[in-house]
C-alpha cells in the first residue's frame, strides 16, 4: 500500500502488538492499521502524491516469461490450450503463485489484463490476489474474480408435467476470454490501476480458489472513454433508417453468473404470456443485482447506421432510488455517459429510452449484421457514500471505545459523569460526523430526485448522533446508542451497507429501433381486468402446492421447501428414480410444517415427508405415526452415509423414525487480516480462547458466542457444546432425569457463565455478521447460514475471512474433544401408508451420494450460492462447490456432531437451561444452586411426561426407555465418523 511519510515501520510495530501510541489509542485506527485502505482512497493518495495515468505504454508479458516459486513456470503442449495460439501455464491449487517483473518508462499508474481459460471443475468462478513489489497495494487487490460464461442450454426452458415452465439448465461455455482486473465488487467500474514505479517492478499473481489457464499478460497505460459528441464525430453514419428490432430479455446468450435466471411474470403485457401456466418470460429480478454481474445478448441489424435503445423494465425493489446498469456493445463502451446509465424507481412496466439529461435518445452506431449488447450490473455511483458510511462506522467504533475508556466501561445511571471534561470535541465530533451523514442523504436525493428510501438510516442515525450531542450529560449511559446494540447508529449503518451496493431490475425485453413508434411498456385497463378474472375464476380450480398432476397410485411427497427446490426434485424424481424403479412419484409443497399434524390426525398423510424439522420425528414416533426404518433389511448400508452424532435425534425407544437430510455445522469464523495484525494464533481450546481476550478487548474487540444472539431462550444448540465438551450429559442413560447436575456438566454450566460475567464477553449481538464484518467482533463461533452470508452477501471480505473447529476442551494427552450438535431437517415415512417398500426405496435413492450431489450442484448452478445445499450425506458434501480448505475444516468438526436425543418433557429442561444462565448471568446467582433448581423442575416435568405415555406408573418404570447414543448408532452399522 502507499505509505504516507512516517509510515516506514509501522508493519514492524504491529508485528509486537503496536507501539505506545496505539495502546494508549486503543482501537483508534485498527481498521486501517489491519488491512489495506480502499481502492478509492489510495488513489487519492496517489493523485496527492502527484501521481498520474501513464501514457502510451504497452507490455507483453508471454507464458514462457512466468515465474512459480522461483522458477519457471510449467508450460502445457500447444495441444493442450484449448484453442490458444502459444503454450500456457496451467495454474491450479499445486501453484499458490505466479511472477513476473515489468520494466516501466516511469512513476504512475497503470492497468493489467490478463488472458485466461476457466477450467471445468466447480461452478465458482476462479479468484486471485496481486501484489506489487510485495505488497497489495490497496484492500481490492486481495481479491479479483475470473468471471466463468454460462449459457441457457437449450432455448426451451423446462418444464414441468403440469406445463409450467420451471427452470433453464445452465452449461459453461467454454473458452479464452481477456479482462483487465477490476475490483469484484465493481464499486469502482473502471479496471483498477496499480502503482508502479520507474524502472523494474515485481508482480505477484497469488491463487485463491479453482483452477485456470493462464495466457499473455499486459501492463499498459489506462485508456479514456469518449464523451457522445467525440462518440457521433467518429461515427459518420445515414439517419434515414426504419427499423424496430424486438430481443426478448429472458433469451439471453451469454451470463457471467449461471444464476441469473428467467422468472416468471403474470402481469397482462409482459410477453410471451400463457395464461394460467407458468411462463419465464422476464429476466433478473434479485438474481441480477450484484456488481459485476454481466448479461449478453446477440442482436443483428439490417443496415448499417444510427439505432436507439429502448429497454422495458420494471424496478420496484430500491424504493425511489435509480439502479445502474453499464453499456457495452461488441465488448466495449461506446461513451462514457452509458458508464453507468441510470433506471429510475419503477412500480410499473416502462419504456426506458437510453437518452441524456435533456431526455434526448443517444444514437448508437451499428453496423450491418451481428453484434454483442452487454448489460453490466454497476454500483459505481453509491461508492462514496458506501466509503463514507465504512469511514463513519469506524470513527463510531473508536469514539465508543473512548467513551468506554473514559467512563469504565459503566452504564450507572446513578453516577454523574462529566464527560466534556475529559472528552472536550465530543459533541463537536457527533455533530460532525451527523453532518457527514446528512450530507451523503442529500447526495442520494440529487442522484435519484426524491426522498431515497434505502437511505433513510443516514437520517435516523444523524438524528440520533445529534439528540446525543444536545445532551452530552447522557452519552455515558448511553453510548450503545453510538455502536453497540439493537439500534445503534452503526447497525443501522452496516443495514444500510448490506443493501446499498444491491442492483435488482428485472427486463421483460428491448428495443433496437429507429424512426419507429414504441409499443406501449403498461397493459390496458380492458386487459388488466381480463387477466385478473381469469387469474380469479383459476384460482378456484388449481392446486397451487401440486408440482404433477394427480396420481393415485404415484408416491405422494410433501416437501417442506420453496418451490424452486420441489420442481427440481420432481425433474430429477422424473428422469432418474421413476426411469429407474418404475415407482411414480409426486411432489406437493408443503407451506407449513404444522399441516403433518392436521393430515395425520384426518387420516390422510403423505407417504413421505422431506425438509421436517429434527425434533418433528420424535414428536410423531412418540404418537406411533411414523414407520421404524431401522426394520428395513439394508438400513445398515444407508445410515453409514451419515454423521452418527446426527442420527440421536431421529431415534427413539429403540426405534430410528428419520433419516438426516441436511446438516448444520458449527465452526470458528475469523478475520485473519486481523488476527495476523495483532499477532494472535487461531485458538483451539477455551483455554486458547479466554488468552487471547485482553488482546482483543484492549482495541475495542471482542469474541462472539452465539448465547449473545439469543433472546431468553438459549435452545439445546447454542448450550449443549458446554456439557459435552466436558464430558457431560443432557440425560441420564434410563432417560427418567436430566444429568446436568453432574460435575462435568457443571463444570460446562460455569464455563457458559463465567465468559461473560468474568470475562467480559458481549451480552447481547443482534447479528454477528454485521459486526463480524466491521471488524468489531473479528473472530467468533457461528454456523453454516452465516457462511453463507459472507460468501454471497461480503465479498470484499473475500480472503480476509477463514473458518476453524470449534474450540474444545484439551484432556491430559491434549486431545481437544470439540462436541457440538448439527443436525439440519430429516425425511420421514410415515407409518399409514400402504406404500411401504416403495417409500423406502425413494427415500434411498433421495439421500445417496450421487443424487446428493447431483441436486446441490444443480441447485446452486441455477439460482446461486445462497441456494447452497448443505447435505447430510458426507461424501456428497464434498463434491460441491466447496472450498477445498473450508471443506476439510467442516468435515473435521462433523467428526463431533453429536446432537440433542429427545425423550418426553426434554423441552423443561431446554427452558430451565435458559433460565439458569440468566439468574447465573444477570442475577449473580451462584451457579450450582441455579443448576439445582433447574433440575428439580425439569426431572419434574419428564416423569410426568413418562406416566403420561406409559413409561411410568404410579412413580415406578413400567417399561424401559434408553436414550440413543453415539455407540449405538455406529453398532446398527452407521460407523462413518
Amino acid at each position: 500500500m502507499f505509505k504516507k511519510d512516517g509510515e516506514e515501520n509501522s508493519g514492524q510495530d504491529d508485528e509486537q502488538g503496536g507501539t505506545d501510541t496505539e495502546q494508549e489509542e486503543g482501537s483508534r485506527g485498527i481498521g486501517r492499521r489491519v488491512t489495506e485502505d480502499y481502492y478509492l482512497q489510495v488513489k487519492q493518495q496517489w493523485e496527492q502524491a502527484g501521481y498520474s495515468d501513464s501514457q502510451s505504454f504497452q507490455a507483453v508479458i508471454h507464458p514462457a516469461e512466468l515465474y512459480a516459486g522461483g522458477k519457471k513456470a510449467e508450460l502445457t503442449p500447444i495441444s493442450q490450450a484449448n484453442g490458444y495460439d502459444e503454450q500456457v501455464v496451467l495454474w491450479n491449487e499445486l501453484t499458490p503463485e505466479i511472477n513476473f517483473t515489468v520494466n516501466v518508462p516511469s512513476d504512475g499508474l497503470y492497468q493489467i489484463q490478463i488472458d485466461y481459460f476457466a477450467l471445468p471443475g466447480k461452478i465458482t468462478p476462479p479468484e486471485r490476489g496481486i501484489q506489487i513489489n510485495g505488497e497489495y497495494q490497496y484492500f481490492e487487490s486481495r481479491r479479483i474474480v475470473f468471471p466463468r460464461l454460462w449459457a441457457n442450454e437449450s432455448e426451451q426452458f423446462q418444464t414441468d408435467e403440469l406445463g409450467n415452465e420451471v427452470f433453464a439448465k445452465q452449461v459453461e461455455v467454454q473458452r479464452w476470454q481477456s479482462a483487465a482486473l477490476t475490483d469484484a465488487s465493481y464499486l469502482n467500474n473502471e479496471p483498477l490501476t496499480f502503482y508502479l514505479k520507474k524502472g523494474r517492478n515485481e508482480i505477484k499473481l497469488l491463487y485463491l480458489r479453482e483452477a485456470m489457464l493462464l495466457g499473455r499478460i499486459r501492463v499498459e497505460s489506462p485508456e479514456a472513454l469518449p464523451s457522445y459528441e467525440d462518440y457521433l464525430q467518429r461515427n459518420g453514419a445515414s439517419d434515414e433508417i426504419e427499423a424496430l428490432y424486438t430481443f426478448e430479455a429472458e433469451k439471453s446468450d451469454l451470463k457471467s453468473d449461471s444464476y441469473i435466471q428467467a422468472i416468471a411474470s403474470g402481469d397482462a403485457n409482459v410477453t410471451p404470456n400463457r395464461g394460467s401456466l407458468i411462463t419465464l418470460n422476464t429476466l433478473g429480478g434479485d438474481s441480477w443485482k450484484h456488481g459485476g454481474q454481466s448479461v449478453t445478448w446477440n442482436i443483428q441489424v439490417e443496415k448499417t447506421g444510427y439505432y436507439e435503445l429502448a429497454f422495458k423494465y420494471t424496478q420496484y425493489f430500491n424504493i425511489n432510488m435509480p439502479v445502474f446498469r453499464k453499456l457495452l456493445i461488441d465488448g466495449q463502451v461506446p461513451f462514457r455517459e452509458v458508464a453507468p446509465y441510470p433506471f429510475p424507481y419503477a412500480s410499473d412496466w416502462e419504456n426506458e429510452v437510453l437518452s441524456n439529461d435533456k431526455g434526448e435518445p443517444f444514437k448508437f452506431y451499428l453496423t450491418e449484421g451481428e453484434h454483442q449488447l452487454t448489460l453490466i450490473a454497476d454500483p459505481s455511483p453509491y461508492q462514496r457514500v458506501i466509503q463514507t458510511v465504512r469511514d463513519v462506522m469506524e470513527e463510531l467504533n473508536e469514539l465508543n471505545l473512548e467513551i468506554k475508556m473514559a467512563t469504565g466501561n459503566t452504564q450507572d445511571v446513578y453516577r454523574d459523569w462529566d464527560i466534556t471534561e475529559q472528552m472536550p470535541d465530543i459533541t463537536e465530533r457527533l455533530n460532525g460526523i451527523a453532518g457527514k451523514l446528512r450530507e451523503e442523504y442529500q447526495y442520494l436525493r440529487d442522484l435519484s430526485g426524491k426522498n431515497p428510501d434505502q437511505a433513510r438510516n443516514l437520517l435516523i442515525g444523524a438524528e440520533q448522533l445529534e439528540r446525543l450531542a444536545k445532551e452530552p450529560a447522557q452519552i455515558p449511559v448511553r453510548f450503545d446508542q453510538i455502536s453497540q446494540g439493537s439500534g445503534s447508529v452503526t447497525q443501522k449503518l452496516g443495514d444500510m451497507l448490506l443493501t446499498l451496493p444491491q442492483q435488482p431490475i428485472q427486463f421483460d425485453k428491448f428495443y433496437v429501433y429507429h424512426n419507429k413508434k414504441l409499443p406501449k411498456a403498461k397493459a390496458s385497463w380492458w386487459q388488466k381486468i381480463s387477466a385478473m378474472s381469469g387469474n380469479f375464476f383459476t384460482s378456484f380450480t388449481t392446486d397451487y402446492t401440486r408440482i404433477s398432476p394427480t396420481d393415485e397410485d404415484a408416491l405422494q411427497i410433501w416437501v417442506n421447501r420453496p418451490r424452486q427446490y420441489v420442481m427440481l426434485m420432481q425433474q430429477l424424481a422424473n428422469q432418474a428414480f421413476t426411469a429407474e424403479t418404475g415407482i411414480k412419484v409426486s411432489l406437493s409443497l408443503m407451506p407449513n410444517e404444522q399441516k403433518l399434524i392436521l393430515a395425520n390426525a384426518s387420516g390422510k398423510s403423505p407417504d413421505v415427508a422431506l425438509g421436517v424439522s429434527e425434533k418433528f420425528p420424535y414428536e410423531f414416533a412418540l404418537r406411533g405415526a411414523l414407520t421404524d426404518l431401522s426394520q428395513f433389511e439394508d438400513y445398515g448400508e444407508v445410515v453409514e452415509r451419515f454423521a452418527p452424532g446426527a442420527m440421536l435425534p431421529f431415534i427413539f425407544d429403540g426405534g430410528v423414525y428419520a433419516l438426516p437430510e441436511t446438516q448444520n455445522f458449527w465452526v470458528l469464523f475469523y478475520r485473519k487480516d486481523i488476527l495476523d495484525a495483532l499477532g494472535l494464533e487461531v485458538p483451539q481450546t477455551w483455554e486458547d480462547v479466554l488468552a487471547i481476550l485482553p488482546s482483543l478487548q484492549r482495541y475495542g474487540m471482542n469474541f462472539y458466542v452465539p448465547l449473545a444472539e439469543a433472546g431468553a431462550m438459549k435452545s439445546f444448540n447454542l448450550t449443549t457444546p458446554f456439557f459435552y465438551q466436558q464430558g457431560g450429559e443432557l440425560f441420564a442413560e434410563d432417560g427418567t432425569k436430566t444429568a446436568v447436575d453432574s460435575e462435568e456438566a457443571l463444570e460446562g454450566f460455569k464455563l457458559m457463565t463465567d465468559i461473560f460475567t468474568v470475562y467480559n464477553m458481549p451480552l447481547q449481538i443482534p447479528n454477528f455478521y454485521n459486526h463480524f464484518r466491521d471488524g468489531h467482533l473479528p473472530i467468533g463461533i457461528s454456523n453454516y447460514n452465516t457462511y453463507v452470508e459472507l460468501t454471497t452477501a461480503a465479498p470484499e471480505l473475500s480472503g480476509s475471512w477463514k473458518i476453524a473447529p470449534y474450540p474444545g476442551i484439551a484432556d491430559d494427552k491434549g486431545n481437544i474433544a470439540r462436541w457440538a450438535p448439527g443436525t439440519g431437517q430429516g425425511v420421514i415415512v410415515f407409518k399409514d401408508s400402504d406404500k411401504q417398500q416403495q417409500a423406502w426405496e425413494f427415500v434411498k435413492w433421495w439421500t445417496s451420494t450421487e443424487v446428493q450431489a447431483e441436486f446441490g450442484n444443480l441447485i446452486e448452478t441455477i439460482y446461486g450460492p445462497t441456494y447452497r445445499w448443505n447435505s447430510a450425506n458426507l461424501d456428497a458434501f464434498s463434491e460441491l462447490p466447496w472450498p477445498e480448505e473450508d471443506l476439510e475444516v467442516i468435515l473435521e468438526q462433523w467428526k463431533w456432531l453429536k446432537d440433542v436425543p429427545h425423550i418426553p418433557g426434554d423441552y423443561m429442561l431446554d427452558r430451565e437451561l435458559s433460565n439458569a444462565w440468566n439468574k447465573v448471568v444477570f442475577d449473580g446467582e451462584n451457579q450450582r444452586k441455579a443448576i439445582e433448581d433447574a433440575v428439580v423442575l425439569a426431572n419434574r416435568e419428564i416423569m410426568k411426561k413418562l406416566e403420561e405415555f406409559g413409561y411410568v406408573k404410579n412413580g415406578q418404570i413400567v417399561k424401559k426407555l434408553k436414550v440413543p447414543t453415539i455407540e449405538d448408532v455406529k453398532r446398527s452399522g452407521g460407523d462413518s465418523g
